[in-house]
């Protein structure tokens, strides 16, 4: 509690004198004396102030912790002031000043140092990986995995993988986790990877299949594939020769994994949606009451279609001219693909076509963040500006918040009246789709989205080929005939078919009795010309609400039909008249005058 407090006197400054050379906390002090008076005593010796807080710093790194304003002023004081700007000029300054200082140290030790947290008597691995200019905690806590001796096996395994990469995937880890365990759960014999047979690698594809994430939803099949294919690749480690000579674990003789295949996993993820045209609309009209920043962000996104690190990581000589007038180009780092583009010799920049309005726009904001830039040394053009915190590459979240609170204010729906849920993703697949209907050809699709093969451009183009197919459908016969077709009708017709079938119904080549044909000419003439019934029954009607009238006509012929003869069999003292062929016929008829007049007056349900 921070009450009343006491006047700094000779005993405290006594006091503060032998903390500091003992690199000491004054926290004891603080909180008899508060905070601004040991602040402005601190001041009056500005050399011994900063010597202090180098000492105060450096401890952080030699325990292996990330240092920040705030950790090292609860280091020093017991209690720490709502915002930074409540301290003295003076101290602020010094305080930020050493705090970066140490984050550069810390930027290139604790990098170095990742291999001597790979000890194999430790469980607990705590590795730095740099993201732009900040580090980020990478912990590798082998208590997850129940087993202790499978815990001893893997570690060796991460050890080679770290040695081999530099690096240890993280989220690879944890599907270990949960497969090893799973293992273990099935089967409590097994001690050592050498003890999983076949048998339990396909009890652990049925368990990971029955298992459900914390929101209760199943595991997906690329990550089921992604937990096994992982282990799969420790047994193989394991069996090699070259496994490490110091572990002491029976040598597997073979890999029962390997009779686990995953195949067509592309189509068990979810692909990201196309921004619909309704809605880019509206949102480029609403897009001006975007803060300036945000503005600028959306419009690279819109206009480049890059990946979401791709902007975030833009530097300040990213405007390139081009030979075109009017035309600028921009660069970037494809960082998804930049170990494979180095691999190949293909260089670590990309560049694609940009108008020299966003280039315009994109130097104006170069030009404006320059002081700050030079001040904390980074070539990064979107930094954040929190007071307090580190200058950072700014995150995404307050972008994709403010697109998403621009979308509920002006009730931004697609065409099923949902508010469209954004993500930044989705301006690269409605980019790529641009580019397609405007006759981009795979390779230069494959260009401009950055990709060194062209497998996923193909993709791009048997997407837009499935959503042009797409547009032809149900809704679309209801809006241009107001004829009701069922999925099942269409779902056998291609692209080409169905622009056909469009053609017939224009020039009114496929007109029966209440509606339209669309048997196909593959499937030779109508069955049903001599039948009683014709078309009512039959799969290839569709009709729709102009002939609703006579429909109902004949569902109240028909009604009064099935009544009289019902009278007929009651008259007579037929009870099981049900079964009878020419009640069933009479009936079936009324059931499907029936069904097509429900479909008709509720729009378009399936006949």
């Amino acid at each position: 509690m921070r009450g009343k407090t006491e006047p700094l006197t000779d005993m405290h400054r006594q006091a503060i004198q032998i903390a500091m050379q003992n690199a000491q906390s004054l926290a004891d002090i603080t909180r008899r004396t508060g905070v601004t008076k040991v602040v402005n005593y601190l001041l009056a010796d500005k050399p011994a102030l900063e010597q202090y807080l180098s000492v105060m710093a450096a401890k952080f790194t030699y325990r292996r912790q990330q240092i920040s304003h705030s950790a090292l002023i609860l280091s020093i004081f017991h209690y720490e002031m709502a915002s930074l700007s409540l301290y003295e000029e003076g101290f602020r300054i010094a305080l930020i000043d050493i705090v970066e200082k140490e984050r550069e140290i810390q930027r290139c030790k604790f990098i170095a140092e990742n291999n001597l947290q790979i000890n194999i008597r430790t469980d607990v691995w705590r590795l730095y990986e740099l993201h732009g200019q900040i580090l980020r905690l990478k912990t590798v806590d082998f208590t997850k995995i129940s087993q202790p001796s499978l815990r001893y096996e893997i570690k060796f395994y991460l050890k080679y993988t770290f040695e081999s990469r530099g690096k240890i995937n993280i989220p690879l880890f944890c599907c270990q986790c949960l497969a090893l365990n799973t293992l273990v759960e099935n089967n409590p014999n097994i001690k050592f990877f050498a003890d999983i047979t076949e048998t339990d690698a396909k009890m652990l594809v049925i368990s990971l299949e029955r298992t459900t994430k914390d929101d209760g939803t199943p595991l997906s099949q690329y990550y089921i594939s992604r937990a096994v294919n992982s282990i799969r690749r420790v047994v193989d480690y394991l069996i090699r020769d070259f496994r490490d000579s110091k572990l002491k674990a029976p040598k597997p003789y073979m890999n029962p994994f390997t009779i686990i295949s995953f195949h067509n996993l592309r189509q068990y993820n979810a692909p990201t949606t196309i921004i619909p045209e309704e809605v880019v609309e509206q949102l480029d009209q609403c897009s001006k009451e975007l803060p300036p920043l945000h503005k600028l962000l959306y419009d690279i996104f819109s206009n480049t279609g890059l990946r979401l690190k791709e902007v975030f990581f833009l530097e300040e000589d990213c405007i390139e001219t081009s030979r075109y007038p009017g035309i600028f180009q921009l660069k970037f780092k494809p960082h998804k693909v930049l170990t494979s583009r180095r691999r190949h010799g293909a260089g670590d920049y990309h560049r694609i076509m940009i108008p020299q309005s966003l280039a315009d726009e994109l130097s104006a904001h170069i030009s404006a963040t320059q002081i700050r830039r030079q001040t904390v040394e980074s070539p990064y053009i979107f930094l954040s500006e929190r007071l307090g915190y580190a200058t950072t590459v700014m995150d995404s979240q307050p972008f994709i918040k403010s697109v998403r609170y621009l979308i509920k204010k002006h009730n931004i729906c697609d065409e099923d009246g949902k508010l469209w849920h954004f993500t930044s993703r989705q301006f690269r697949k409605t980019i790529a789709v641009k580019l397609i209907e405007n006759g981009a050809t795979t390779a230069e699709l494959a260009y401009w989205l950055g990709h060194l093969c062209s497998d996923t451009a193909a993709k791009y183009y048997a997407e837009v080929r499935k959503m042009k197919l797409a547009e032809l459908n149900t809704r679309f016969f209801l809006e241009k005939f107001e004829l009701i077709i069922s999925n099942e009708q269409l779902e056998n017709y291609t692209e080409e078919e169905r622009k056909l079938l469009y053609a017939d119904f224009r020039l009114e080549q496929r007109r029966v009795e209440f509606g339209f044909c669309m048997i196909k000419a593959a499937d030779g003439p109508c069955q049903n010309r001599n039948s009683l019934y014709n078309c009512i029954n039959c799969r290839n009607l569709c009709t729709g609400k102009q002939y609703l009238p006579y429909w109902l006509e004949l569902l109240e012929q028909q009604k009064l039909v099935v009544e009289k003869l019902i009278s007929t069999y009651m008259a007579e003292g037929i009870s099981d008249y049900t079964n009878y062929t020419e009640y069933r016929q009479e009936f079936r008829l009324l059931n499907g005058y029936g069904n097509i007049v429900k479909a008709i007056q509720e729009g378009g349900n399936v006949l």
